[in-house]
């Protein structure tokens, strides 16, 4: 009778929580009424558009409006475009502060001409206020961004809960700090999170050690009552003790174990069973591959022009590849007359021969010997070293 009384006063309890589901705002600011409900402070007068707001101002100054929702506000979603990059703040004024105080955290714009979005997730926030009375954006001088629209999104605690459990199974991967640290199970509240894990660092999200800890104390207090309730012997409770220790280990040891063999299938599946020229390993990708088709037109060279996306893992990966032929930069290449280009979409061949970035050579004149695909190719040069030393020195002092 006792078990059923429980088991009903339980379902009560639960069912207000389950039923409560995601919920999410939309503002829209192409909508005269709501551009009507935004306020500026500091700003020039910014400009209303058909389909938001622009920006554009060389002062810093904010946006914002008041806001009453009926439900929480767990991520905040900006959709927006501009041709550079905004290092602007959000900002959030919490319930019974003062109309002029706001709270602030950083939030990056990065340039797009087509309209994109970027997801805050207010959860992992210190003093974020889920019922928030007030939102807005500063912005730094030379911003220059069209905001088109605002969501705002909700959990209920049944969803925050089984995000937390889906979050504990999300691995991190193998990447270069993996060496001498892992992030280890992580616990967040939302799927816009979950999603964006392990894409900045630090993650925004808690560790799920901390939780573990508190279960191990509150179980071991738990044992410790009840075992001087009952007159326990000490070896009975050592016992007990130990195999609650002995619990939390093997279930992390399973999370350690399956977080190891995702990492191992992975590799299996796209480096060792794909054939040469398609497998991809890691961050790094084909550059296995992409070493190896250089190595002999590298075999005479002493040094070469390697442009990676980074300079610091593929530069080492390819001096160790290559050697005895060194890669070096751009700045470094006077005399260099093999180019590599890995993995670069933005460098692209001029009608003059040259590399070029954003319309400034990179490189002297020259042709594409060998294309892997688009971004990825090996260019020699056709001109004398003395000449191509020129070339760059000049072209460097025509393009300031």
């Amino acid at each position: 009778m006792r078990l059923r009384l429980f088991t009903f006063a339980a379902v009560f309890l639960v069912l207000p929580i389950t039923a409560s589901a995601e919920q999410e705002t939309t503002l829209k600011l192409g909508d005269a009424s709501e551009q009507a409900q935004w306020h500026t402070i500091g700003l020039q007068p910014v400009n209303l558009v058909s389909n938001g707001i622009r920006v554009s101002t060389s002062v810093t100054g904010t946006l914002a409006r008041p806001i009453h929702l009926s439900h929480r506000i767990d991520v905040i979603d900006v959709l927006y475009s501009g041709p550079r990059r905004v290092e602007a703040s959000l900002l959030w004024r919490k319930r019974g502060s003062k109309e002029n105080q706001y709270l602030q955290i950083p939030i990056t714009f990065n340039p797009s001409t087509t309209p994109v979005s970027v997801a805050v997730d207010m959860g992992a926030v210190g003093q974020w206020d889920p019922r928030a009375v007030a939102i807005g954006f500063q912005f730094p001088p030379g911003t220059d961004i069209t905001l088109y629209g605002v969501r705002l999104q909700g959990w209920s605690l049944a969803e925050k809960f089984i995000e937390s459990i889906k979050c504990f199974w999300v691995f991190d991967g193998l990447k270069a700090y993996s060496i001498n640290f892992f992030w280890g199970p992580l616990l967040c509240d939302s799927p816009v999170t979950r999603t964006h894990l392990f894409q900045s660092q630090p993650p925004a999200a808690h560790s799920a050690m901390r939780l573990v800890y508190e279960l191990l104390i509150l179980g071991a207090i738990t044992i410790a009552i009840r075992g001087w309730m009952k007159s326990t012997n000490r070896r009975s409770f050592l016992l007990k003790f130990g195999a609650l220790f002995f619990v939390f280990w093997i279930f992390l040891d399973i999370r350690m174990g399956a977080e190891l063999i995702a990492t191992w299938t992975y590799d299996v599946r796209s480096y060792l069973l794909q054939p040469v020229g398609k497998r991809t390993f890691r961050r790094i990708n084909f550059l296995f591959d992409f070493a190896a088709a250089a190595r002999g037109i590298l075999a005479d060279q002493p040094r070469y022009v390697l442009l990676a996306p980074t300079t610091d893992t593929f530069m080492n990966f390819m001096r160790y590849q290559t050697s005895p032929s060194q890669p070096v930069n751009p700045s470094e290449g006077s005399g260099a007359s093999v180019w590599l280009v890995y993995e670069r979409r933005d460098l692209v061949v001029g009608s003059g021969g040259q590399i070029m970035e954003d319309g400034v050579p990179l490189s002297p004149p020259g042709q594409v010997v060998h294309e892997f695909m688009k971004g990825t190719y090996i260019f020699r040069t056709t001109t004398p070293a003395s000449a191509a030393a020129a070339s760059v020195s000049s072209t460097s002092q025509n393009n300031p």
